[in-house]
């Protein structure tokens, strides 16, 4: 039997085998391979015994991230291409789609769409043109809960999905192609909505003055950020910060957030490492399949805690600042643990911990940047 005819038989399978064993027969395309979570997924594969082709844009310096990996294919491929894209997905069992804009900036709005939702269209035609695969894996987002105003805490899957920016809006239009091109072409599939992911050398930068003002600052971006429903008929949140530390703060002192009445700000936040993993179940457990998981840490960090963390580890001054609205971006992971068998093994202390010396990719080459 063909290779196509093996993999319209093999759709979806499990094949009775250790997930070891069905891992030695995969060929993964990932995309966004030299991204924060993409070079990590690649690397994980590889490890484990998985033909990997890591797809890049053409000339990402990004890429750099790769070399040292053995037995991994580079390929430079656009989103925007089609020609391109098709080559990618030939002769690949598994695909991993990760790439993605995050940040719209200077793009028009029509191209920002055309990569973040209509990209995930042409790759899904590219596995089509090359005769299916066994699975596609999609990696969302919280952004399509609408995080600036979540409908529920903590958000399950079944939240209601309006997100209203621009980023959150093409990651479900992706969501929605996935789902109908499955059917149309029995393309088996998961889904996996990250919560925030952070590597652990960003953790230490997190709750500290710096972050809370780039924080508030993205209310200057006004509908443009895919929060901007926090930021909607309040006050310069940055002044209500500055006139509690004063303005000439050491930028990397500790700073918690709380609500008028004191409740804690708290925000759900990913390590990289278990972004890896959810990835790796929603590739390989059976239950996966035609599912959409929250991916995230086993509890959101409240930002009087991690600020704590913070000052704590590294001996710097804190404040908790009382803000006139209150924020909980939260995601409840039981689907991921029942379907997937996932348990996340890191908190926001054991990234800050670990943030020296572990053999995880930086989510930038050479400066350790977001």
């Amino acid at each position: 039997m063909g290779r196509r005819g093996a993999r319209e038989r093999n759709r979806g399978r499990t094949c009775g085998c250790t997930r070891r064993e069905l891992v030695l027969t995969m060929k993964v395309l990932v995309t966004g391979a030299a991204g924060r979570v993409g070079a990590n997924v690649v690397k994980r594969l590889a490890a484990t015994g998985a033909g990997v082709r890591a797809m890049v844009l053409p000339g990402d310096p990004q890429a750099a991230k790769l070399a040292a990996l053995s037995d991994v294919e580079v390929i430079e491929a656009d989103l925007l291409d089609q020609a391109s894209v098709d080559r990618a997905c030939r002769g690949v069992s598994h695909v991993v789609h990760l790439a993605a804009q995050l940040v719209r900036g200077d793009t028009p709005v029509d191209r920002f769409y055309d990569v973040n939702a209509f990209g995930t269209l042409r790759l899904l035609e590219g596995v089509v043109r090359n005769g299916g695969c066994e699975r596609f894996v999609l990696a969302s987002t919280d952004g399509t809960y609408r995080p600036g105003d979540p409908p529920a805490v903590p958000l399950r899957e079944d939240a209601p999905q309006e997100p209203a920016d621009y980023y959150g809006t093409g990651k479900l239009l992706g969501e929605i192609i996935l789902r109908n091109h499955a059917v149309q072409f029995d393309i088996p599939f998961a889904m996996v909505r990250f919560a925030t992911v952070v590597s652990p050398e960003e953790a230490v930068r997190q709750f500290r003055l710096r972050s809370v003002r780039e924080l508030f600052g993205r209310a200057r971006l006004g509908r443009d950020s895919n929060i901007w429903q926090l930021f909607q008929g309040q006050p310069d949140l940055v002044r209500i910060v500055d006139d509690v530390v004063g303005a000439d703060a050491d930028d990397q002192m500790a700073v918690g957030l709380t609500g008028p009445d004191g409740e804690p700000w708290s925000l759900h936040m990913l390590d990289v490492r278990d972004a890896v993993e959810g990835v790796y179940r929603a590739l390989t457990e059976p239950g996966a399949l035609g599912g959409a998981f929250n991916i995230a840490s086993a509890q959101p960090t409240c930002f009087t805690a991690g600020s704590e963390i913070i000052a704590e580890r590294f001996d710097v001054p804190r404040a908790v600042v009382r803000m006139p609205m209150t924020w909980r971006l939260e995601m409840s992971i039981d689907a991921a643990r029942r379907a997937l068998g996932f348990e996340p093994k890191y908190d926001f202390a054991s990234m800050v911990a670990t943030a020296d010396g572990t053999d995880v990719i930086p989510a930038r080459v050479g400066t350790g940047g977001a």
